[in-house]
């Protein structure tokens, strides 16, 4: 009996020691290019739960993607554990999908969805409990002054220890909160964050001058549906009309004025993969990754993004669950190149 105490003693430290590790990790962010690229998958909509029957096909969607691109981060940008009721498992739900990226050993972020806390858990008790998990790069760097909940940017560093590009992960928050002056429909960016995300954004152009920045959130701005029909380039699929608020509080202008944003990513509509591009800026849409529970979709898969060291451009393209590769191309588009 003596000895299985001490067995458990060095197990639990161990446990410990390897926790204590991977949260450093997260907040130090030590995220770098890896032979000159640094390559992102967009996992988007899972709507994943524990004991769903189209679940099943979310982890091998995951492990599929996974395996075949090899990414250096993962972003999950909302929508992925959803559900509703007092006894919806929702945190064994997260932990399931998050043993399945954790086995891979790479770093992953979350931007919360529309959906994600509508099982009797808020955001904060999600990023608390995500926090936590190994791997997993989540915070809240704007914390209680600003708006929604996970507002936050990973560096990404190059050979010579610069920061080059900025990954800006953004709560884009719920449902309209103006529903008694008669805008229904889902939330906008509140001026806090725009403010937060412009002051963080000149303060590491202060660092380095040329670094580029890219952004993540789930609700599609209302600049989306201007891109694909008037803007200057556009490639992929339109299936449903943007479900994007009706109210725009201006994070598309501040994207514009601080000029090194190269471009966002976004989930919600999930019949939509597109990408397009107005005013130099790259408006993508991520690509369903969950199972089949909205009926006649296509295919689940992921939006790959590959970034290189030195260019101030990045590649794109979706990656099918069955192993098709779909619309790839570098952006922001130029006629030139």
């Amino acid at each position: 009996m003596k000895n299985k105490n001490i067995l458990y003693s060095l197990i639990v430290a161990i446990i410990s020691l390897q926790l204590f590790a991977f949260n450093l990790f997260a907040q130090d962010n030590l995220l770098s290019f890896n032979n000159n690229q640094f390559k992102i998958v967009q996992f988007t909509d899972c709507h994943f739960y524990n004991g769903g029957e189209k679940s099943p096909e979310v982890l091998e969607n995951i492990k599929t993607i996974m395996e075949a691109e090899k990414p250096d981060l993962v972003i999950l940008t909302g929508d992925i554990v959803t559900g509703d009721g007092d006894n919806w498992p929702t945190l064994a739900s997260w932990e399931l999908l998050t043993e399945v990226l954790i086995q891979y050993k790479t770093p992953y972020a979350v931007t919360f969805g529309n959906h994600d806390d509508e099982a009797q858990i808020s955001r904060k008790e999600l990023l608390k409990y995500l926090s936590k998990r190994p791997y997993c790069v989540i915070s809240d760097e704007g914390g209680d002054k600003v708006k929604g909940t996970g507002n936050y940017v990973l560096p990404i560093y190059n050979q010579n220890e610069s920061v080059e590009k900025l990954i800006y992960c953004l709560d884009s928050r719920s449902y309209s909160l103006a529903e008694n002056k008669g805008v229904d429909g889902y939330a906008w960016f509140d001026q806090s964050q725009i403010r937060w995300f412009a002051r963080t954004n000149q303060s590491w152009l202060a660092k380095n001058q040329n670094a580029q920045s890219l952004l993540f959130f789930h609700i599609p701005l209302p600049e989306y549906k201007q891109a694909f029909d008037n803007g200057e380039y556009r490639n992929g699929v339109r299936m449903e009309d943007e479900c994007s608020p009706k109210i725009n509080t201006g994070m598309f202008s501040e994207m514009v004025l601080q000029g090194n944003v190269l471009g966002s990513f976004v989930g919600h509509d999930h019949n939509n993969n597109y990408v397009a591009q107005l005013f130099q800026i790259a408006l993508c849409y991520g690509y369903f990754s969950g199972g089949n529970t909205y009926g006649d979709l296509p295919l689940n898969g992921a939006r790959i993004i590959l970034l290189e060291e030195n260019k101030r451009t990045f590649t794109t393209w979706l990656r099918r669950i069955d192993g098709k590769i779909l619309y790839e191309v570098e952006l922001p588009y130029s006629e030139k190149k």
